[in-house]
């Protein structure tokens, strides 16, 4: 745990990000989101995103719009046997967690940390058709599409709620 917050330093407010589920998987279909539509956030003064991404929208880095800065954590995030432990060890050192429907959302949940999440025009049966808390999890926020495939409406929201959330 001290390695990861070594790693993640102290300065700004700390937000985890993670967009990209596996392109291989059914699921997948309609719920990543393009790196690009994180810019908002990290345009808000003093936000520092961070990667919690693993394999799959890596890519996605060498393409970055100009003003989208995404701090990595390294190839060693997770790089041992047990899956997520350093995810879960790095997610106890962040003020938030912003992701798509990833397994990220799940374990930042499960963990009690604040996770809010992107979701597609009409997502997985667990999230339900409408509202913004959730079910399984007390920490987590919703950000819904009003419209298929438009993520720059709820990265818009999302970025107003954080501007609010780091206003004293």
């Amino acid at each position: 745990m001290a390695l990861w917050r070594d790693r993640l330093g102290t300065g700004g407010y700390r937000v985890g990000i993670a967009w990209q589920g596996n392109p291989a998987s059914a699921a997948d279909r309609g719920r990543s989101v393009p790196l690009e539509h994180f810019l908002p956030l990290a345009q808000l003064p003093g936000v520092r995103l961070i990667s919690l991404q693993k394999h799959h929208g890596l890519a996605q880095f060498g393409a970055l719009p100009a003003g989208l800065q995404i701090a990595s954590l390294g190839g060693d995030l997770d790089g041992g046997p047990d899956a997520f432990i350093d995810t879960a060890a790095v997610m106890q050192g962040l003020d938030l967690v912003v992701t798509s429907d990833t397994s990220i959302a799940h374990l930042a949940g499960a963990l009690g940390r604040p996770v809010w999440v992107a979701l597609q025009h009409v997502p997985d049966w667990r999230w339900l058709l409408a509202g913004d808390a959730c079910t399984w999890y007390p920490t987590m926020r919703l950000f819904r599409q009003t419209k298929r495939g438009d993520w720059a409406s709820v990265f818009a929201q999302i970025a107003e709620r954080l501007a609010k959330r780091q206003t004293p």
